[in-house]
Formats: structure tokens, sequence, C-alpha cells
């Protein structure tokens, strides 16, 4: 999932702040937006943390016990599947 900000009332997702005081943002706004962001993903890592334990880790174990393709191919995709919902990199 892409990180967004709302700014008169329009989505955006290019976070640079050149772009953003192209927008016609001020540097406290462009701050707040930045520091927004870098919270959300911060609390990704406990989130994503959250949900390997709970949903990738049985499958994983589940792919140790079988040893098949089809079991890690499933362990696999989930975890690409929570990287995708809790990004952590900007």
């Amino acid at each position: 999932m892409k990180q967004t900000y709302i700014f008169n009332n329009e989505t955006h997702d290019d976070f640079s702040e050149t772009y953003m005081a192209s927008l016609g943002m001020d540097q406290e706004r462009i701050d707040a937006v930045i520091a927004q962001r870098d919270f959300e993903l911060s609390q990704n890592v406990q989130k994503r943390e959250a949900a390997y334990k709970r949903e990738s880790d049985p499958l994983y174990m589940e792919w140790q016990y079988d040893k098949t393709e089809a079991a890690e191919n499933i362990w696999r995709d989930k975890v690409a599947e929570i990287k995708s919902r809790f990004p952590i990199t900007q």
C-alpha cells in the first residue's frame, strides 16, 4: 500500500519537498506531512511483525513439516502480501 496525503482536496503520493512546495505548501506543512509519513511507516514495523507471527509463521511451520513446493509457495505468498500491506521503506 503506497503512502499518500491529501492537500487541497487532492490525493498525492510524491513526498519530495520540491513537489510539495510546487503545490503551494509552506515548510511547516511539508514538515508535518513528512513527519506523519515517517510515523506511519514506523508503526508498520510493529504491524508487520505481528502479522508475521499471526499469519505467516504457521504457514512456515506447515512448509517445514510438509517440505512441498505448494506449502512453500503459500508461505512465500503470505509474506509478500504482508510486506505489501505494511510497507516499511520510504
